[in-house]
């Protein structure tokens, strides 16, 4: 039996990540937007490996680490923080910067390009993208340490973890890859965007809330 909020930690993370423009979402977008929607299907594909292979990692590291021991702390506490500063990140976060950042990188121009100036991207580039991917190591190695014990832990309980991340990674990326132009125009926006940064970090605050209160 799958405990409440080890449920709650992975779809909270899950949430974020299908909602907020980052590396892999971004990456879909612009491919798609050059290449067409059908060419991201390889590259999808990478990104699950890849992504797969993240989880198997930190979810074997957070298994053979003691709970008596000084690792399991510091994993606890780097989860706690990381959680509270992504909350507070997003409780902050205006759609203005959001907007600039993406003027600023070329985004909604790269957008535009049709002359084939992108590469055409791969299976190969999908996989190496998630071991570069610092703030994807640490979400999902926050996921294990938070979730695989009230999953049930071992290799089923990191597998069960992986089948809904990453079912919900790539479905993520397949909308992305469809209408991420109008979603990212939602978190452009400073009325509805402002609304989606809020509640995600209502959504992270009051799970950080009942990790605190359950302690290590």
């Amino acid at each position: 039996m799958v405990e409440t909020e080890a449920l709650l930690t992975v779809l909270t993370v899950l949430a974020i990540g299908l909602v907020t423009p980052g590396p892999n979402n971004i990456t879909c977008v612009v491919h798609a937007g050059v290449h067409g929607a059908r060419a991201n299907v390889v590259l999808i594909a990478g990104m699950l490996v890849g992504f797969l292979t993240v989880h198997l990692v930190s979810g074997f590291l957070v298994e053979e680490v003691s709970p008596e021991g000084l690792l399991w702390t510091v994993l606890h506490w780097f989860g706690l923080l990381f959680l509270g500063l992504i909350a507070l990140r997003l409780l902050t976060l205006r759609p203005s910067s959001i907007r600039q950042a993406m003027d600023t990188e070329g985004f909604q121009s790269l957008l535009k390009v049709r002359d084939g100036s992108i590469p055409r991207l791969g299976f190969r580039t999908g996989v190496l993208m998630q071991f570069v991917n610092g703030k994807e190591w640490a979400l999902v190695i926050t996921i294990m340490r938070f979730s695989l014990e009230g999953f049930g832990g071992g290799l089923l309980g990191i597998l069960l973890i992986a089948s809904l991340t990453c079912t919900g990674g790539v479905a993520a990326m397949a909308l992305w890859s469809l209408g991420g132009g109008r979603l990212t125009e939602v978190l452009r926006d400073d009325v509805r965007g402002r609304r989606v940064l809020v509640a995600l970090g209502v959504l992270v605050m009051v799970l950080l809330t009942a990790l605190v209160a359950r302690g290590p």
